[in-house]
């Protein structure tokens, strides 16, 4: 059998070898409109032979009832098909049961069926190019037919274009390539579930996806993290509201955060923790809030060093007066293209390429400074120690690795 993931771990495939070809799986999750989160799974013959697929429901000690539509476990609708099972069963010995049944049966007129106990299995024939597909709630509700809901190919779709929000990152090494997808589909899942996360977690989150570039994601998550109103990790609540403001500039969400900030540096300083002193003093001071801005001076707060990590300190180094470009420049990269386009940083988006000439880096870069921002010295020691420029775009060939 291999496995396989494609949009980023949106639907996983497996195939098993079967005469003459393969039997294919592919599963995926959507949403079900105002109904319950819906798994998808589907089975397909890709080989010269047919073959019987079976799905099994496993429900030790509850009630199941198979009917022509699907499955119910407890009087609960749980799984859905389009096209009913040639043979079923259900009960302690339902796989001895479809095992020693005539497969001769018409489709569509189960054989075996009814209610039991503990398990259900359903049997299809699947000739040469034919899919079943089931549909099972992940929820309270009633799951939809598979043909009521996307198929594999329109996820990947969906998916592919809510990923392409964010910054857009393309780096000389396939399997990093997938984890940043992948990772970043994680993150973006998560803000359908936040309230099984913590404060701490939920401010984690929140900075990943403004570093990555998704703004609106960050602040619904930063949104929930205001609601709480609670004392617990201060120094990750100011990190992660401070980083929004700095690489987003919105003054409207900075000053609607003021509150919280404030009663997140009060817990701070009662707890003595390193917190990032001046990004959170120019929130104040873009919200506003001059008077609490050297209030917090007067605090003496430890500060906090950058607590870059992660591919993004690879990537971009934002926290002094310059911009650093390609700072973790991995040896392995070189000869390869590397490209980033509109990641985030608190001087504005930045998009640069590298690519290769012989021996010798070329560095392409643009800032899109924001409006009153003066010039900004760019560098990228890694790839050049003596080289930078205080224009906001360009290009350089530059003298090598460092």
């Amino acid at each position: 059998m291999r496995q396989s993931d494609a949009g980023a771990g949106a639907v996983v495939e497996t195939r098993m070898k079967v005469p003459d070809g393969d039997a294919v799986q592919r599963v995926w999750a959507v949403a079900a409109g105002g109904g319950p989160a819906v798994a998808v799974v589907e089975v397909g013959n890709e080989a010269a032979t047919a073959f019987a697929a079976a799905l099994v429901l496993d429900a030790p000690g509850a009630t199941l009832s198979v009917g022509p539509t699907g499955v119910d476990v407890g009087g609960q609708p749980m799984l859905a098909w389009d096209r009913p099972p040639a043979i079923a069963a259900v009960g302690p010995d339902a796989a001895k049961a479809v095992l020693s049944a005539d497969v001769g049966v018409e489709a569509g007129s189960p054989r075996l069926g009814g209610k039991g106990r503990g398990m259900a299995v359903m049997v299809w024939p699947l000739p040469h190019t034919a899919r079943l597909a089931a549909s099972a709630s992940l929820g309270r509700g009633t799951p939809p037919p598979p043909s009521d809901l996307p198929d594999a190919n329109a996820v990947l779709r969906g998916w592919q274009t809510h990923l392409d929000r964010g910054a857009r990152i393309e780096v000389p090494d396939e399997g990093l390539t997938r984890r940043i997808e992948r990772n970043r589909r994680r993150w973006l899942g998560r803000t359908g579930r936040m309230e099984t996360a913590d404060v701490a977690e939920l401010s984690q989150l929140a900075l990943r996806l403004d570093h990555h570039g998704y703004h609106d994601d960050a602040e619904i998550v930063l949104d929930e993290v205001a609601a709480r109103w609670t004392t617990d990790a201060p120094a990750e609540r100011l990190t992660a509201f401070a980083a929004h403001h700095e690489l987003t500039g919105d003054h409207q969400a900075a000053a609607r955060y003021t509150e919280v900030v404030a009663e997140a540096i009060e817990a701070a300083a009662r707890v003595g923790v390193a917190v990032p002193v001046e990004p959170v003093e120019r929130l104040l001071v873009a919200a506003g809030q001059d008077r609490a801005a050297r209030d917090l001076r007067r605090l003496d707060l430890r500060p906090a060093e950058s607590s870059a990590e992660g591919l993004r300190a690879e990537l971009v180094a934002d926290h002094g007066d310059h911009l650093v470009v390609a700072p973790g420049f991995r040896p392995a990269w070189r000869g390869g293209p590397l490209a980033v386009y509109g990641l985030p940083t608190r001087f504005g988006p930045v998009s640069y390429a590298v690519r290769w000439h012989g021996a010798r880096p070329a560095l392409l870069w643009e800032l899109d400074s924001r409006p009153g921002q003066g010039p900004v010295s760019v560098k990228a020691p890694a790839l050049d120690k003596s080289w930078w420029s205080d224009q906001a775009s360009g290009e350089a060939l530059l003298d090598g690795l460092s």
